[in-house]
């Protein structure tokens, strides 16, 4: 396996966990918040917004620009 491949993995292990994650915080079994609740608890402060912001960029900037 090469090193593109190892990366590929590596994200996708990432991925896995994230959503394992949020399925685990929705069965409210737990004190485990969502995403949304992430989300909104970050976007209550202006550097919460301008953190999120530049968090955004940099995925786009990393996934989608080509």
């Amino acid at each position: 396996m090469n090193s593109h491949g190892v990366t590929v993995l590596g994200f996708l292990i990432v991925l896995a966990g994230l959503i394992t994650t949020e399925v685990i915080a929705r069965t409210g079994k737990t004190q485990i918040p969502t995403f949304a609740q992430v989300c909104t608890r970050i976007m209550r402060t202006r550097t919460g917004r301008v953190g999120l912001l530049v968090a955004w960029a940099w995925l786009g900037l990393h996934f989608f620009a080509k």
